[in-house]
């Protein structure tokens, strides 16, 4: 494609030669014409002939005429073009791969036309060449090396085959969009729905502890009320379920109750469900002689073997290593009221029940001080 050729082109032929553009055509340098006029066209094309012939001027009218027609000449030029190489144009473009459809056959001759106003100056004749059909070199396509991508001839066999391969590949890659969307919305799916168990998870629990508070609340509530039918009643419904939570908390209301009915029978409950019971020992400070007697006794046990759960009454074993008319023995007991009393052979435990949850009295031997007793309710 030649834009400035539709300019007009001053062309300055060097000092030294003949005339460039003398008057006869039998001088005129058709060499230099042909390679300015290669010069102009693009080199796609092969300037194959120039023809370069004066154009007449009227007829000169007095010195002056005569002197500025011997000093300017006009030309008319003619060029036979030849196209160097087969030309294409762009059809479409997939990715690297460049459809084309040919334009122009190598070997396409076109006829470029052009004048030439020469002028003879101090250093030899100048030229302004002027183009008169500069379109012929216009909409011929671009040569192969000169397109983008990788170019394949429009219609052949091997665009049906890309065009095939370029739609199975944009098919496959449809599927694999839409296979990665469905496991994305899978994905999110799946997360949402995750999201809502937990959530409604959650929401259960809270309804769960929301309504195990309100049952707490209403068991201490019912436990601690004015009415005792309605407090043992509550105590026994308690007992009776098999959540050890409401268990432990309707015996801590019983025993916090200071009612020696509901007493009884959270510490007859409390005894039943014992197989041994520590009994934590103090000295006294009346007897000097306790603390040794404390130091040397070793761990006081009381172990239930068996609960009367109507009157009370049990039997085990009662004891501690140091002595040996403290040595565990078979002991029988009672519970009477908020009182605990075990019998043991030579030793006797005595306590009842106080406001801190506690059973606290004294430890007696025939032989030995008396000792503070204490038996933690948990």
């Amino acid at each position: 494609m030649v834009r400035p050729a539709a300019l007009g082109i001053a062309v300055t032929l060097m000092a030294g030669l003949a005339p460039v553009l003398p008057a006869r055509a039998s001088d005129l340098p058709i060499d230099r014409i042909r390679a300015e006029v290669s010069r102009l066209v693009p080199p796609l094309w092969t300037v194959e002939e120039v023809t370069a012939d004066p154009i007449p001027a009227p007829a000169p009218d007095g010195k002056a005429a005569a002197k500025s027609t011997e000093s300017r000449t006009a030309v008319r030029i003619g060029a036979r073009l030849r196209l160097a190489k087969p030309t294409y144009a762009v059809d479409s473009r997939d990715g690297a791969v460049t459809f084309i459809r040919p334009v122009a056959e190598a070997g396409l001759e076109k006829t470029l036309t052009a004048t030439a106003l020469a002028t003879l100056g101090p250093n030899g004749w100048s030229a302004r060449i002027e183009l008169r059909n500069p379109e012929v070199l216009e909409g011929i396509g671009q040569p192969l090396e000169e397109l983008p991508g990788r170019p394949v001839l429009a219609g052949s066999a091997e665009a049906n085959r890309l065009r095939d391969q370029i739609a199975r590949d944009a098919e496959a890659r449809g599927a694999e969009e839409d296979a990665r969307r469905r496991r994305e919305e899978d994905l999110l799916a799946r997360q949402a729905a995750a999201t809502r168990a937990e959530e409604e998870r959650a929401a259960a629990e809270r309804r769960q502890e929301e309504a195990r508070a309100t049952r707490i609340a209403d068991l201490r509530a019912r436990i601690l009320g004015a009415d005792r039918p309605a407090r043992i009643a509550a105590y026994e419904a308690a007992l009776g379920g098999n959540d050890p939570a409401l268990r432990q908390i309707a015996l801590e209301a019983a025993l916090q109750s200071r009612d020696p009915v509901l007493g009884t029978l959270a510490l007859k409950d409390w005894i039943a469900r014992r197989k041994a019971v520590p009994v934590q020992l103090y000295a006294t400070k009346e007897d000097p002689h306790s603390e040794t007697v404390l130091n040397n006794l070793g761990p006081l046990t009381l172990e239930i073997d068996s609960v009367n759960p109507v009157n009370g009454a049990f039997a085990g074993r009662l004891g501690a290593p140091g002595y040996s008319i403290a040595k565990p023995s078979a002991a029988i007991g009672t519970l009477a009221q908020t009182t605990l009393t075990v019998n043991a052979y030579g030793c006797a435990l005595s306590l009842r029940l106080t406001e801190q949850q506690t059973l606290d009295g004294l430890f007696r031997c025939q032989t030995l001080p008396a000792l503070i007793a204490r038996v933690i309710v948990d």
